[in-house]
């Protein structure tokens, strides 16, 4: 893996956290939600987003699923790229 690709997917893994926990207001959420890593495409048009938590992760994957274009646009807010990968959260395991 490229020092790049591994340098983007570690600043998005930053970025995710930093949005899920400040932007999102759903109460059904819990408090604690780790991303433990973020695995791009090679063109970066997708992004494999690996979440944990302490409970009701198969909750939490479907609220960030469904919350995904938000998180999306708050994430291309953030990051300089072309193209924002289209996210797909699922349980880090």
């Amino acid at each position: 893996m490229s020092v790049g690709k591994q340098r983007l997917e570690q600043q998005a893994a930053r970025l995710l956290a930093a949005i899920i926990h400040d932007e999102l207001q759903d109460p059904r959420l819990p408090m604690i939600i780790g991303i433990e890593r973020v695995d791009l495409s090679p063109d970066n048009a997708s992004a494999v987003v690996y979440v944990s938590t302490l409970e009701r992760i198969d909750d939490t994957v479907e609220i960030l699923n469904h919350a995904h274009r938000f998180i999306q646009d708050e994430l291309a807010h953030r990051m300089k790229l072309r193209r924002i990968p289209r996210l797909r959260f699922v349980e880090a395991v």
